[in-house]
């Protein structure tokens, strides 16, 4: 019975030994997945901030557009005032040229009666 006790501890023996090995196997295996996963996390940090720079940029140059719009805006508004200050000119002068139209026809009415008269 001892010579078969010893047999059974041998067997768990080998199979504890086939387990254990079997784990330093999964071991290694998820000690590499870790590894590629480190690189994989490294490799995504470095895009992300490289993302982020152009974000950033991209940001940058739409303030500056904003502000180039802005500006452009006021221009806008600025000529739109002029132009219609320069309408509301042109106007005053056209009713004043056509009261002098008006005024020298009367005038060389009268001139001619005048040399009529005589």
């Amino acid at each position: 019975m001892s010579e078969q006790l010893l047999h059974q501890i041998l067997q768990k023996l080998d199979q504890i030994e086939t387990d254990v090995q079997t784990m330093n196997s999964d071991m290694q295996t998820m000690k590499k997945d870790v590894v590629s996963l480190k690189e994989t996390q490294e490799l995504m940090q470095t895009q992300l901030g490289e993302t982020n720079a152009i974000v950033r940029a991209i940001r940058d140059r739409q303030d500056e557009t904003d502000a180039k719009l802005d500006a452009l805006s006021m221009d806008v508004h600025k000529l739109h005032g002029e132009l219609s200050s320069l309408k509301e000119g042109q106007e005053r002068h056209e009713k004043i040229l056509e009261k002098l139209s008006i005024r020298s026809l009367e005038h060389e009415a009268d001139i001619r009666e005048i040399k009529l008269a005589k």
